[in-house]
């Protein structure tokens, strides 16, 4: 194991940067068993097959040893490792009780076989139809490792950073609060390029880092109420098969995957952020739907960069792992508002993941869609196309 030098933290043998600091690694190799690293409780190798057939009949034999394997797997001390996020093949060091059932965890075992062929991307903004300043802004970052050599070890990784921000406020305030969040996440992602992607708590750290430039803007120029410059955020990090996701504020990452025949699977959009608005909030708090919705502030944003600081703010974080073709699209209000997407996606998503319809050409049709549709905002998306095999 790796132990970073300044937080402490355990990270995976080989790793230059700390996955969740940040910090450079003094590598330091846990083979004396005095050492006790990991304690009395560390996880013991799976017995679950790593590179089962990809037949139903296999699958459930899967599913039947996993069933089996469950109560006598040994379990972690969760405490002891809260913000850890492996990148190392998941049958050789999972806790069963991570999985919320056995398909959870025969997903693992199958994605445990597969690897990311090919990750392609495009990024577009626009105007919109009624402004006359675009605020939004995004970035989108994309780095590709192959090794080859003579002793036919072979490694090939894919790492992507794509952000997306919405600006509000004031006098070009909303231009700069969203170029100051994109600088600011994507300088400090820089570490991570390296080994893997931030845990949680890291990925947090970055927000708030983000956040805290922004607020301090407002208050080194005295900015008041309604002038106070801030921005949405969503930002979507590959590394892989393994996908973080995080947002603050109303602008939206949906997925959509493709049928699967022999699980007799239909294309699907999901959403997959869920909009920090006062909708949710009353939601949550068990008003009726449509009592929530009727309200004029149904709308009104509950959390976003910029206006508040940090220990106000509450970023949503998930992790996901790539199991099949999948199409990630980010993009701002002034796109998804008045369910566009929802109700479009089988014309103008899914034919970009079946490859009837390329990227670029998409993404075009994408934009002009939400024009017609909406155009009272502005528009940006961004679409990621993820090929696990």
């Amino acid at each position: 194991m790796s132990i970073c030098p300044s937080c402490k933290s355990i990270n995976p043998d080989g790793y230059q940067f700390c996955q969740f600091c940040g910090t450079k690694i003094t590598v330091e190799i846990a083979t004396d068993p005095s050492l006790n690293i990991l304690g009395d409780e560390a996880l013991q190798p799976s017995s679950l097959p790593t590179r089962p057939l990809n037949l139903e009949s296999v699958l459930e034999k899967i599913k039947t040893q996993v069933e089996d394997l469950a109560s006598s797997q040994v379990v972690s001390d969760t405490e002891k490792f809260p913000d850890e996020f492996s990148l190392e093949e998941l049958p050789l060091e999972s806790n069963l009780e991570d999985f919320a059932d056995a398909d959870a965890a025969i997903t693992a075992v199958v994605s445990s076989t597969m690897y990311l062929q090919a990750l392609t991307y495009a990024g577009k903004t626009d105007v919109g139809r009624q402004r006359d300043r675009n605020e939004d802004d995004f970035v989108t970052i994309m780095q590709t490792r192959s090794i080859n050599g003579k002793s036919q070890i072979s490694d090939r990784s894919h790492h992507g950073l794509f952000v997306l921000c919405d600006g509000m406020g004031g006098h070009d305030g909303g231009e700069i609060a969203s170029a100051i969040a994109i600088n600011s996440i994507t300088e400090q992602f820089r570490p991570f390029w390296i080994d893997t992607l931030p845990g949680q708590k890291k990925i947090n750290e970055i927000i708030c880092k983000a956040n805290q430039d922004i607020f301090a803007k407002n208050e080194s120029e005295q900015r008041q109420s309604l002038g106070r410059m801030g921005t949405t955020l969503v930002v979507l990090a590959i590394h892989d098969l393994h996908v973080l996701i995080a947002h603050v504020g109303d602008s939206r990452i949906y997925k959509v995957t493709n049928f699967h025949q022999e699980l007799k699977l239909e294309p699907k959009l999901e959403q997959i952020t869920r909009d920090h608005e006062v909708l949710n909030q009353l939601i949550d708090l068990g008003m009726e739907i449509e009592v929530a919705r009727s309200r004029p502030d149904a709308h009104q944003l509950t959390q976003a960069l910029g206006p508040n600081p940090s220990d106000r703010l509450e970023p949503a974080i998930e992790f996901l792992t790539l199991t099949e073709p999948t199409l990630f699209l980010l993009c701002s209000d002034g796109l998804c508002d008045n369910d566009v997407i929802e109700d479009n996606w089988r014309s103008h998503l899914l034919p970009i993941l079946t490859k009837e319809t390329d990227l670029q050409t998409g993404l075009d049709n994408l934009i002009e869609l939400g024009n017609n549709v909406n155009g009272h905002d502005n528009l940006t998306a961004i679409l990621v196309l993820c090929e696990p095999v």
